[in-house]
């Protein structure tokens, strides 16, 4: 079971999933350092709430690396 909160580079990654129309909702809540929050949108449409979770994280961890990525090759 994915947990409820995860610590990835210096962020909290809250992975959701929300039953919509006989699906699961991906989506995910990011904390930064200084505790700005950002929610996505909806990230994708699951059978299970496991999988949205899931890809919810994945695609958290992706979009934070990306950003870090970026910062370092602008820097």
């Amino acid at each position: 079971m994915i947990q409820l909160q995860i610590n990835h580079r210096g962020f909290v990654i809250t992975p959701m999933a929300a039953f919509d129309g006989g699906l699961y909702a991906a989506m995910t809540i990011v904390c930064d350092g200084d505790g700005l929050q950002r929610a996505s949108g909806v990230l994708g449409h699951f059978s299970s709430a496991e999988e949205a979770r899931a890809f919810a994280l994945n695609a958290a961890k992706d979009e934070i690396d990306r950003r870090l990525l970026h910062a370092s090759a602008a820097a």
